[in-house]
């Protein structure tokens, strides 16, 4: 069986994880829980998943989920001869890249996150509290400015459930990782996108209102080794890890 090694969201976790099972069944998608490793030292997640023998082969498949892209670019970049190919699904491209704030519905979260960090700490505190009392209002408005595709996963339970247990991980045990993941990915990290070596290809879906697909675009044009877009018509930011082949 095929394996990869999957870079999940901010917040993020198995919910993301599932969903691209579901679309790949022949395939051992491996989360490497990104939010126990800091975002300058996240290389070491790939390291601490698979044997050293294995990793010195370098033939390594990394699939990097929103702002789980970041995270496998720089694994990347950082370790060019353990990384051969790299699959980014709706990533979140670096803000440096363009005006795309304005088109992301995650738009306050990261201003807070790059100006006034101290208030988006207090307002992952209310989440936290929220999602333990009442997860499904969080849930909902999470997915407030969502495409019809991405409603229609709310109507899973078994998605439901998941997204349950993302939010809780991420406002919960990992609060403090998800603030450094956010604080990192506001910051200026293009300088990755010309460090990789290996393969690049882009899935993202036409009406993504997390991240535009512009951001595809950008991160093609910056990537300075082979990189492809494939566009999912129709497809929204959660929707598009269904539609993904690896």
């Amino acid at each position: 069986m095929t394996r990869v090694f999957f870079c999940h969201g901010v917040p993020g976790g198995d919910a993301e994880r599932q969903l691209l099972a579901h679309a790949n069944p022949d395939v051992e998608i491996v989360d490497l829980n990104i939010f126990e490793h800091p975002p300058e030292d996240v290389e070491r997640a790939l390291a601490d998943a698979v044997p050293a023998h294995e990793t010195a082969q370098g033939d390594n498949h990394l699939v990097g989920f929103s702002i789980g892209a970041m995270a496998a670019l720089q694994i990347a970049a950082r370790c060019p001869d353990k990384v051969s190919r790299v699959t980014l699904v709706s990533p979140a491209a670096p803000l440096q890249l363009g005006d795309f704030l304005p088109d992301m519905a995650g738009q306050v979260v990261f201003e807070l996150a790059a100006h006034k960090p101290k208030v988006l700490a207090l307002l992952t505190g209310v989440q936290a509290v929220i999602v333990r009392a009442a997860p499904a209002l969080l849930i909902k408005a999470l997915f407030a400015k969502s495409t019809a595709a991405e409603l229609d996963l709310l109507k899973d339970t078994d998605f439901q459930s998941a997204m349950k247990g993302v939010l809780k991980r991420s406002f919960g045990a990992y609060r403090s990782s998800y603030l450094a993941y956010l604080k990192a990915y506001v910051l200026d990290w293009r300088s990755a996108l010309s460090q990789v070596r290996c393969p690049v290809e882009i899935w993202h879906g036409t009406a993504d209102t997390w991240s535009p697909i512009a951001m595809a675009f950008a991160l093609r044009e910056n990537i300075t080794t082979d990189c492809t877009v494939r566009e999912v018509p129709d497809s929204g930011h959660y929707s598009t890890l269904l539609q993904v082949r690896l």
